[in-house]
């Protein structure tokens, strides 16, 4: 994956990541300070469009603040901003993107709202972080964002802070949530970048030392992975071996992290790409991500709603239901339109793998 093969062996710039996002603090209902943007920008590129975009997504948290009253999940004020963002993204998008092919705004505009969350279920999980991985990587596709590793960690890093805000404020649920059975409520691919970051660094800690205090309290400012770590610790009480017993296993029982880099995508196979419930909310459009074979460039199969609203699963010829599966049908799942794959739903198998089955060797 380019993405990754970019970062590796770079850290994030030290002023970049808000702490405050990842530490305990006496006062942890005020994220609105601003987060400084890199001293290196010069002229406007792709690069710092989407940094101006994220900055002024990030505003608009500072406009639209929570809603008083208790809420167990989700604060309605997230939809107040969701509105916001759709008002404003065809703009920001046209002043801060530079291409060509003027035609993929519609596409980039769906990935990108898509990259922070529902504002109908009010929720945040690994399908929202994909859908920026595919705003990201198309646009390095198209050869739209030639950066080093150490800028592409940046964007990261920005998205990753605002995600997070968006969590704290409103309170969003995990989105597809496995509990203990997950590698982590909300995120997966910072943990890839993460890792990726250490493969390639001489100096990268010892795996065996990554949950200590020191390491998290040294790395969290420059790596992805520890930063990940640090905010479980700021979101989750009691033994971490008992709320995120899979991260305490890599980290317990694997040596290398090249081991864990490839158990991470691997992992990240079975339990994003390959998981319907995440993919049935994914665009393949006419232009970024067309539904086709790569080298044929043949229309792949895909299934259909029949009259009793089933999903036909043709490659096990069994029909899926609302009784038998638990899943929320994607915005445009109804949509009778023919742009692109909307309304068609590929044919994805479901199987599980055990969640901690990527990394039982130690080298």
């Amino acid at each position: 994956m380019k993405i990754t093969e970019k970062v590796k062996g770079h850290e994030i710039p030290s002023s970049v990541l808000n702490m405050n996002l990842v530490t305990r603090t006496t006062n942890e209902s005020k994220f609105q300070q601003p987060i400084p943007e890199p001293q290196e920008i010069s002229k406007p590129s792709n690069y710092t469009g989407i940094l101006a975009i994220l900055s002024q997504l990030n505003q608009l948290i500072d406009e639209t603040p929570p809603l008083e009253g208790p809420k167990r999940f989700g604060n309605f004020a997230r939809r107040e901003w969701h509105d916001k963002v759709e008002q404003q993204m065809d703009s920001l998008l046209v002043d801060n993107i530079k291409t060509t092919q003027p035609g993929i705004f519609i596409e980039l505009k769906y990935y990108l709202v898509n990259s922070f969350g529902s504002s109908l279920r009010l929720d945040y999980g690994t399908g929202h972080e994909l859908s920026f991985i595919a705003f990201i990587g198309s646009l390095m596709e198209y050869d739209l964002l030639d950066i080093s590793g150490t800028k592409l960690l940046i964007l990261f890093a920005k998205y990753y802070d605002l995600v997070r805000r968006l969590i704290l404020d409103y309170n969003l649920e995990p989105a597809g949530s496995h509990g203990v059975w997950g590698l982590d409520d909300h995120f997966h691919f910072i943990y890839i970048i993460g890792a990726a970051q250490f493969n390639s660094n001489l100096k990268a800690p010892p795996l065996s030392q990554i949950l200590t205090s020191n390491t998290i309290n040294s790395y969290k400012r420059s790596n992805l992975y520890v930063n990940a770590i640090a905010f479980i610790y700021k979101i989750k009480l009691g033994p971490f071996n008992e709320h995120s017993p899979i991260l305490y296993d890599i980290n317990t029982s694997v040596v290398l992290w090249s081991k864990v880099l490839k158990g991470l995508l691997k992992m990240y196979d079975d339990e994003v790409l390959n998981k319907f419930p995440v993919v049935q909310h994914f665009w393949f459009g006419n232009v970024l991500y067309p539904w086709k074979d790569v080298e044929t460039k043949a229309e792949l199969p895909v299934s259909v709603r029949d009259s009793n609203d089933a999903f036909l699963n043709k490659d096990r010829g069994v029909n899926t239901t609302k009784t038998n599966i638990s899943m929320t049908g994607a915005p445009w799942a109804n949509s009778t339109t023919t742009t692109g794959n909307i309304g068609r739903t590929p044919i994805i198998p479901t199987g599980r793998q055990p969640p901690n089955s990527t990394f039982t060797s130690r080298r």
